[in-house]
């Protein structure tokens, strides 16, 4: 049999650049093709193909990403950024009739659950779960009359977007007035742990879920973060959290990858993130063992039934990496690409 290819869209980001690391981690042998809008995104000069590839809100953008698709002969699709994850869900049937390519993305119902905060809120509590106490302010006097009753401090922040991007925490009314304008589609959140640098309170975990429904895993991880990414990591057994994460892993419907986000409250793990798609993560967990992507090309294209990984214990503690690309210009970016040069620095 061929080598798979595999095309990763959103190259450039955290997450394409996380499922690159553990394809090449794995011992799957396939041919990693870089996707990404920008031809100034480090993973593409570290694939040995790369493809720009159209803003999927563009007006003909199924048209072209199949055309690319199949012009490129890729095998399976794996969404490297949450820009794409929607339009990929609702688009996926068609995507796989007219190219024959896997496109490894959780449904609609899935991703709209995920992507919006107030949607994971009321999932969580339709199935019993814990949850963080929230509410839909409709306007500046709304959020104004919630915060006499819950009294500071709260979060506010996007009901849609990852990364800690637009979060706010609400210390006085001042704050609320500054922030409320700021951010589209707000919605306040109970503080469950106020926020740390050290390794306390937060975790990032994840479910795989396989073509038959079973459930592996789950991996959890403890960290702290920086700008919205996880900085410091560390990866134990943390048991307490497996019956949570097994229900929400149980009582949705996706494909390969969940990852759940929560922090530990003063009565036990409370969620308050869902993300349908790999995450910034996924080169960590497949370090120490529990690797999705290979997991999901063995399992949802190769028809291999899989084990439960072992998952090894440690820590992982990020730091910034520059890729050289001699000789070249943003003028050159669509005529060239091949690998650029990494240092070997320590």
């Amino acid at each position: 049999m061929t080598k798979p290819r595999v095309m990763v869209t959103g190259a450039g980001s955290g997450v394409g650049q996380g499922i690159i690391k553990a394809l090449n981690l794995s011992s799957l042998e396939c041919e990693i093709v870089s996707a990404d809008i920008s031809t100034l995104n480090a993973a593409l000069y570290r694939t040995r193909s790369a493809i720009i590839f159209p803003k999927v809100e563009s007006s003909n953008a199924i048209h072209e990403i199949c055309k690319i698709i199949k012009a490129n002969e890729i095998n399976i699709v794996l969404i490297g950024s949450e820009f794409d994850l929607q339009f990929f869900s609702i688009n996926k049937d068609l995507i796989e009739h007219q190219t024959g390519a896997l496109v490894v993305v959780s449904p609609p119902e899935t991703v709209g659950i995920s992507n919006d905060k107030w949607e994971t809120v009321k999932f969580l509590k339709e199935n019993s779960l814990p949850f963080p106490e929230s509410e839909i302010p409709e306007s500046l006097e709304k959020a104004l009359e919630i915060a006499k009753t819950w009294h500071y401090p709260f979060i506010i922040k996007p009901r849609e977007g990852t990364s800690s991007r637009g979060v706010y925490i609400i210390e006085n009314e001042e704050d609320l007035l500054t922030s409320f304008d700021k951010i589209k589609k707000p919605i306040l959140q109970k503080i469950i742990r106020m926020p740390e640098n050290t390794l306390q309170h937060e975790y990032t975990c994840s479910v795989f879920k396989c073509a038959d429904g079973s459930l592996l895993g789950p991996f959890a991880a403890r960290r702290t973060l920086r700008s919205g990414s996880s900085w410091l990591i560390e990866v134990d057994e943390f048991n307490e959290l497996k019956p949570l994460l097994m229900k929400i892993g149980s009582n949705l419907p996706f494909m390969g990858s969940l990852n759940i986000q929560l922090m530990m409250s003063e009565t036990g793990p409370v969620p308050f993130e869902f993300n349908a798609r790999f995450s910034g993560t996924t080169a960590i967990r497949a370090h120490f063992g529990f690797n999705e992507p290979e997991m999901v090309i063995r399992n949802y294209y190769l028809g291999k039934m899989l084990e439960s990984p072992f998952i090894t214990k440690g820590m992982a503690i990020r730091y910034l990496e520059e890729v050289f690309v001699d000789n070249y210009s943003d003028v050159d970016a669509e005529q060239f690409f091949g690998k650029g040069v990494v240092h070997r620095w320590f």
